[in-house]
């Protein structure tokens, strides 16, 4: 592949920072110090796009970000940790924070060793050594960004004059007085002059790349430009210590056993550094350090409240008790099984619960706003009943809350239900070592496929209480938001409709009589007019909604007219109750015309109206003649008497008869008898609200929860009936 093939496409921390160490990424060091900058607002540093040639296993693949979450999918050793792995090394090599940054990645990732520094191990990197790699990494920066680089452009000019001239300094004399030679002076113009071009570009485009190339056969590692190298370093390193705009959070998370030594304050600091980019791993190593440091650092009040967020969204059943020593004068976290009343010592926990609790404490602690976060496998060692609530947990709290990119690979299945159809997440299937494919909404193919790469998961029975499956998604993410705690042991699935929930549960039922293992089933469809008259046996359990579909229980008048003020679900907002009450009471009896058509169009019988083709499969052409006379003598039994007209007028005069007995209970329970799914789309296409529906319904039912209304207690009920 050649460069040009490379153009890239135009696209679209917080806190003082003191002393700065740029590394060059080669085997000079500085350190200058910075004046301390305050933050004008968030940070949006984002990796917009990536292009990784000849990486590992990766042959050439690319991809644009352009949502806070990427979930990236795919099935084991296909290469999902070297898209991190990749976008690591290029920020380590370019870009490092410490002067240590480079060395240690070098050496962890196998690419060189400590023991023969200058001799580089291609094997580590690539299968075809001849072919130079390449990652190439755009960052997208905003004004705020751009502000404080500005302030810094005199200490940053200083660095790039050294780089030209090739020194490097032992001490602050040193540099302060080759800084007032007339060299130093010369070089400084100069590089200033370079600093100033360059920035004029950036501040253009918003745009700053890490373009990485590593030429085995000469071991030379080197980037497109030093200067973007520099100033992403910059904004970086102007972050207090126990802030970072990037961390990597690697699938090997070996979480130790038993008592660990814990430093705190500037002995911890190193290590802090070191944890984020060039030996990650030892985040892992630091469960209590990172705990104790919050808790002398921000106080116990913020560490609880961190603890109870964690506690009650995804680690569900479990308090923070107490942070100190036991009375043995070990350091010692209690947590209290809320369930069973049982207390116990954080290291009791599973070692899925332990990463998870670490990643998400060290997320909120340490990341600063705007920053970026790889994140490797987060499901590693979780019940899948976990998983379905992380990726939305890392959305809501850190994601939107402080701008954090996510950039996630996995193979859980529950992750790729979660991303998939979210407004602000982007699904990404790597098929293969020349495929990293976005999947769009409407690619259900691709969505299939990936499931079955995936695999389907035989360990269900042992992992959750049952399955509940429901007609279709709007279905099973309206359950899965509105009752969490309820189903949470349960894995939920949609079957696509009426029609195949009926056949599973029949087929479940002779299976079951059959005394097949088949686990615990339950089904939940709509009530469609239509009793089903299945019942529910010992495995397989029924529940027909009484209400035409799961959307009339969502027809909370109330709660619809407070949502509309929100400028993404209505333009305008509605005025008052009442008058959305009339609007859906119109729009849903607008739907009567049709019902009574329909009932009257089957009570005289033309339904069956229609020639059975399987006569077609009968041996002698005879007898396909036979059955096929018998449907014409039937239609003609059935059109005999209307050959002299009067149809058109008993069928109006049915119909009005029909309308006006059905008008006054409609009046009354039109939220019950309407079709509800109808109704909302109604609603948006006249205009009255906008955008997702389902994101309509999942605010609704959890608008309905938070306020505990009657018909969410009564689905609740309902619910519970079923699962018990």
């Amino acid at each position: 592949m050649s460069d040009s093939e490379w153009e890239w496409l135009e696209g679209s921390g917080e806190g003082p920072g003191t002393g700065v160490s740029l590394y060059d990424g080669h085997s000079r060091t500085l350190t200058i110090f910075t004046p301390k900058v305050e933050a004008k607002g968030e940070y949006l540093m984002h990796l917009a796009r990536l292009q990784v040639q000849n990486f590992r296993s990766l042959e050439t693949i690319e991809a644009e970000f352009d949502t806070p979450v990427t979930v990236i999918i795919g099935p084991n050793a296909v290469g999902k940790t070297t898209v991190l792995e990749a976008i690591r090394l290029t920020k380590a090599l370019l870009a490092a924070r410490v002067a240590s940054e480079t060395a240690n990645t070098l050496n962890l990732m196998g690419i060189m060793s400590p023991h023969m520094p200058n001799r580089m191990m291609p094997r580590a990197l690539t299968n075809k050594p001849d072919v130079p790699t390449k990652v190439k990494c755009r960052f997208s920066v905003n004004d705020n960004e751009l502000d404080q680089l500005d302030q810094i452009a005199p200490q940053i000019a200083s660095t790039l004059a050294q780089q030209s001239i090739g020194m490097t300094f032992a001490n602050a004399s040193q540099l302060i007085s080759f800084m007032s030679s007339p060299a130093g002076k010369t070089a400084i113009a100069s590089a200033n002059s370079a600093l100033q071009s360059e920035m004029l570009k950036i501040k253009s485009s918003k745009l700053l790349d890490l373009n990485l190339t590593i030429d085995f056969p000469t071991g030379n590692i080197s980037g497109d430009n030093p200067i973007h190298g520099i100033l992403i370093g910059a904004l970086e390193q102007s972050r207090e210590p126990y802030q970072t705009l990037f961390s990597y959070f690697p699938a090997d998370r070996a979480l130790p056993a038993g008592e660990q030594p814990v430093q705190l304050g500037l002995a911890d600091t190193a290590q802090q550094l070191e944890s984020y980019n060039s030996q990650p791993q030892m985040k892992y190593t630091r469960l209590k350090s990172a705990i104790f440091t919050a808790l002398i650092s921000k106080g116990k009040e913020d560490l609880e409240q961190q603890f109870s967020m964690i506690f009650s969204r995804i680690l569900r059943g479990k308090r923070l008790v107490h942070v100190g020593t036991n009375e043995i004068g070990m350091l010692s976290i209690t947590i209290e099984d809320t369930e069973s009343g049982v207390t116990f010592d954080i290291d009791s926990l599973s070692s899925g619960e332990k990463g998870l609790l670490l990643t998400c404490l060290l997320i909120g602690r340490t990341v600063a706003h705007g920053g970026i976060v790889l994140l490797d496998e987060p499901e590693l060692h979780l019940n899948p009943a976990v998983c379905r609530d992380v990726l939305e947990f890392f959305l809501e709290e850190f994601a939107l809350k402080k701008n954090i990119q996510f950039i996630i690979c996995s193979h859980s299945a529950e992750i790729l239900a979660g991303a998939f159809g979210r407004p602000h997440c982007s699904l990404f299937h790597l098929r293969s070592r020349r495929s990293l494919a976005k999947v769009r909404l409407h690619d259900q193919g691709e969505v299939r496929d990936a499931l079955r790469r995936l695999g389907s998961s035989e360990s269900e029975a042992l992992l959750y209480r049952g399955t509940i499956l429901v007609e279709g998604i709007h279905d099973k993410e309206v359950l899965q938001v509105g009752f969490p705690d309820l189903l949470r042991r349960y894995m939920l699935k949609d079957r696509g409709g009426r029609g195949p929930v009926e056949k599973d549960i029949k087929e479940l039922q002779k299976a079951e009589s059959e005394n097949a293992e088949i686990g615990n089933h339950y089904f939940i469809f709509d009530g469609d007019r239509k009793p089903s008259g299945l019942v529910s046996t010992n495995k397989i359990k029924i529940l027909q909604l009484p209400r035409y579909c799961l959307e009339n229980y969502l027809l909370d008048v109330e709660i619809i007219t407070d949502l509309s003020r929100e400028h993404d679900i209505a333009e305008r907002p509605f005025s008052n109750t009442t008058d959305l009450k009339n609007l859906m009471k119109e729009l849903s009896q607008s739907q009567l015309k049709e019902i009574v058509a329909r009932e009257t169009f089957r009570e005289f019988g033309l339904e069956q109206v229609g020639f059975d083709m399987k006569s077609m499969e009968e041996s002698a052409f005879a007898d396909m003649a036979q059955k096929l006379w018998s449907g014409v003598e039937s239609m003609k039994n059935l059109f005999g008497g209307w050959h002299n007209g009067g149809f058109e007028e008993k069928f109006v005069q049915m119909c009005q008869l029909k309308m006006t007995n059905e008008r006054e209970r409609w009046d009354e329970k039109w939220a019950e008898l309407c079709d509800g799914k109808k109704l909302f789309n109604d609603l948006r296409r006249g205009g009255h609200i906008r955008g997702d529906l389902l994101r309509l319904k999942r605010r609704i039912v959890l608008e309905m929860k938070l306020r505990g209304t009657e018909i969410y207690g009564a689905l609740a009920r309902m619910l519970e009936g079923l699962l018990a």
